[in-house]
């Protein structure tokens, strides 16, 4: 034990001597439709998060061809270098003040030129962040990316980013429609993107796409809002269920999983896939786990217990 002990010092140490040489640039902007940060600077490293393109990051130590960051929800995390547009510190407030876009499609491409026959540069998925252009040609618009590369995106797959701020609409009926949507997508530790989602991840997105910006965890977002009974006929669709185990006097209690009430006595989560699942037994896909709570977001924005909206928060700086 005391070896193994002493091998992890060593590969901890020399994980913080290279953070400690990185000399490049200190700010990078997300340059793919989404990057995966991991716990070590490693393909087989588990995921903790997921970024969307346009997010800003702090770098600050290198390994090889994977760079240390802080991402808006994470610290101390590692993604690699071809994921992200390197910056000095005029270059990330040029980039934060930049007119944008934001992705309002659920998946869709960039190109070369303003047709779907030219080259595809890259995927493109809802959330995404491009610098606006001048030119527009037949349905199409010229868009930037964080690295300054000129790209086209179908009009009608983007959105005026601050159009897209005022138009956020924080709802009950917004927020099952929203998750609703999203029925289907796979489960994966880590998932924050409309690709796949963690059950966290996806509670976030679903806000977000509301104009809501809740943390990234369940055991952060169990502390913002309005405790409410878990009583069917006192909740409201909208409302977070988290599940995990109670604290004891020798432990901390630990949240685990939330999901979001949909009204009908059911609820819609991430598990397995982003499903819908009974609270009562006599329903399909009987959810047999108790709460440790639930908790109200809406008629708590922006106060001081509660979540941030987009319009005083932009998640992604």
């Amino acid at each position: 034990m005391k070896r193994i002990l002493l091998l992890a010092a060593a590969a901890l140490c020399t994980l913080c001597a290279a953070a400690q040489t990185w000399d490049g640039p200190q700010w990078a902007v997300v340059n793919t439709s989404s990057c995966f940060m991991r716990i070590q600077p490693d393909y087989e490293s588990g995921n903790e998060t997921q970024v969307l393109m346009g997010t800003v990051l702090r770098v600050h130590g290198a390994e090889r061809y994977w760079r240390l960051v802080d991402a808006p929800d994470y610290k101390d995390v590692w993604t690699t270098q071809m994921n992200l547009a390197f910056m000095d510190e005029a270059g990330k407030d040029a980039w934060i003040a930049a007119p944008k876009y934001i992705c309002s499609a659920e998946y869709s491409h960039l190109f070369e030129e303003p047709s779907a026959a030219a080259a595809r540069v890259c995927d493109f998925t809802m959330g995404d962040l491009v610098r606006k252009g001048a030119e527009s040609r037949r349905g199409w618009v010229q868009v930037f990316l964080p690295s300054g590369r000129e790209c086209w995106a179908r009009a009608y797959d983007v959105t005026d980013f601050d159009e897209w701020v005022r138009s956020r609409e924080a709802s009950q009926e917004n927020l099952v429609a929203t998750a609703r949507r999203l029925l289907g997508t796979p489960y994966m530790w880590g998932g924050a993107s409309i690709k796949h989602f963690d059950c966290s991840g996806f509670t976030q997105f679903v806000y977000r796409q509301c104009g809501i910006v809740l943390p990234r965890n369940a055991r952060e977002q169990i502390s913002l809002g309005e405790e409410v009974p878990y009583d069917f006929d006192r909740m409201q669709p909208g409302d977070l269920l988290f599940y995990g185990t109670p604290a004891t006097a020798k432990k901390k209690m630990v949240v685990a999983h939330v999901a979001m009430y949909c009204g009908d006595r059911k609820i819609i989560h991430s598990s397995m896939l982003v499903r819908i699942s009974s609270l009562v037994p006599e329903g399909e896909d009987f959810y047999d786990r108790r709460p440790l709570a639930v908790r109200r977001m809406l008629g708590h924005v922006d106060a001081p217990d509660g979540p941030r909206s987009v319009a005083a928060r932009p998640w992604y700086y």
